[in-house]
């Protein structure tokens, strides 16, 4: 076992929608070590929107703004296939609240520490 293990991760496979190119590597670190397979990173709503076309996550870390776009579209795709997600997001309560989909999601903010991520991702996606 490693510093990101937060439980067995059955081989969950966890979508990771993130524009900062080493903050996506650090998330895809974090959750490989914790035994996920990472799906991306995507860093724009198109791509990670291409992606979800062709696989169905167990669960997704988001960004909420991918250079200036917001990640929305990809929010409510998750959730019209059923698909649990976290935020890992600056952007603030009063922000969130403000759009309906990203509402009342745990956003474990910026900077995010990578063993609470790993475990809200196991937590999301237990089975």
């Amino acid at each position: 076992m490693n510093q990101f293990d937060a439980s067995s991760a059955s081989s969950r496979t966890v979508l990771v929608v993130e524009d900062e190119f080493f903050i996506a590597l650090e998330i895809k670190t974090a959750l490989t070590s914790a035994g996920n397979k990472v799906l991306g990173p995507a860093s724009s709503v198109d791509h990670a929107l291409e992606l979800l076309r062709e696989t169905k996550p167990d669960a997704a870390v988001l960004d909420v703004d991918l250079a200036g776009e917001r990640v929305t579209p990809v929010a409510i795709q998750l959730k019209a296939l059923g698909v649990p997600f976290v935020l890992a997001s600056a952007a603030d309560a009063g922000a969130l609240a403000q759009n309906a989909v990203l509402a009342g999601v745990r956003n474990l903010a910026k900077p995010t520490d990578m063993r609470q991520l790993a475990a809200a991702v196991a937590e999301i996606s237990a089975v």
